[in-house]
């Protein structure tokens, strides 16, 4: 642990106010526990001091499954890479594509805004089961199905800001989103923004973290369970 401290306490006053040193620091996020109490949870990169050590050669990244054997488990993880359908890098030309440093700049800046929301565009129970510190559930499905869903479709778009009027949209007062699912292979995020795009949705008030959960969990960032309460 000492070692970690000594490597970020060289580290930080390098980057400065850069974006990068937010997964260093760690950025406040205030949370919901399961019993609707709230609190405040660190999001940060989660580095074992047993990974300090952990070498960036051919030898220990690329062996075998991408891990040498004698890298230690807590520094690797497992994870499905033959599902889903890989998304391109940009939805739309105005969308812009967020990474994991991003997302975090994101959290940090929506403290203190209530015009901005982090969504986990997942069903209820994939975000139950692990999720981004800060988001809200918003299933694409209600978005992208209002025939299937009217009532959930009337709801999400009055979370967003979005008015309607005589069947007009108003977007004059609409939210900054940043949008996620599963992984770059998930198409539920980007059906989500496609059909905001629709209606007319400005794409400048759309953010969206193509990584998703999986990029989220592969670099050990902060996640929570709400079936925990985490």
């Amino acid at each position: 642990m000492q070692k970690k401290w000594l490597l970020l306490s060289l580290t930080l006053p390098l980057l400065g106010g850069n974006i990068i040193s937010l997964q260093y620091k760690g950025v406040e996020a205030e949370v919901e526990g399961a019993n609707g109490d709230k609190r405040l949870l660190t999001i940060e990169r989660e580095i074992d001091p047993a990974c300090l050590n952990v070498a960036i050669d051919d030898e220990t990244i690329w062996q075998s499954k991408y891990a040498a054997s004698d890298v230690p488990n807590v520094c690797k993880a497992e994870f499905v890479s033959s599902v889903g359908q890989i998304q391109p890098m940009r939805i739309d030309h105005e969308v812009e594509t967020f990474g994991e440093l991003e997302v975090l700049d994101f959290i940090e800046k929506m403290q203190k805004n209530s015009d901005m929301l982090l969504i986990d565009s997942r069903n209820e129970d994939s975000y139950s089961n692990r999720t981004i510190p800060g988001a809200v559930n918003l299933p694409y499905a209600y978005i992208s199905k209002p025939n299937t869903f009217p009532e959930e479709y009337l709801k999400a778009l009055a979370q967003l800001g979005v008015k309607i009027e005589n069947k007009v949209y108003h977007f004059d007062n609409v939210k900054t989103i940043a949008v996620f699912c599963n992984a770059s292979w998930c198409a539920q995020s980007p059906q989500m923004i496609k059909s905001l795009l629709k209606i007319g949705y400005p794409p400048d008030k759309i953010k969206w973290y193509r990584g998703g959960m999986q990029d989220w969990l592969a670099v050990n960032m902060t996640s929570r369970s709400n079936h925990q309460g985490k």
